[in-house]
């Protein structure tokens, strides 16, 4: 199944990326899951739970807020990953990552 991502930048831009299955392929949960795990890790990122319980949510917003408008407009390569571990990772038809509110909708 694919997935619609919208990413909504902080100044409200929207962003569209239609994945197909081909996009998603050979990319499961667990491995997008280990991605975005590993990327939190390399860009210095903190849980933002005071508990320190770190929710795929606080991966994928934290991840997200890290790149400039720009990389969303012109997607980077990174960008571009970033967007399928995330769409393969929740698992559902459509994701809106909305960077001004720091939500998650699906």
């Amino acid at each position: 199944m694919g997935c619609h991502v919208t990413v909504v930048t902080g100044n409200g831009e929207r962003h569209e990326f239609e994945l197909h299955d081909a996009d998603l392929a050979g990319l499961d949960a667990r491995q997008a899951q280990e991605w975005l795990g590993r990327e939190f890790e390399t860009a210095g990122c903190v849980p933002t739970n005071p508990v320190g319980k770190l929710l795929l949510a606080d991966k994928i917003l934290c991840l997200a807020k890290t790149q400039k408008d720009a990389a969303w407009a012109e997607p980077t390569p990174w960008a571009k990953q970033f967007v399928r571990a995330a769409a393969a990772a929740i698992g559902r038809g459509v994701l809106t990552v909305d960077l001004g509110s720091h939500t998650l909708g699906y």
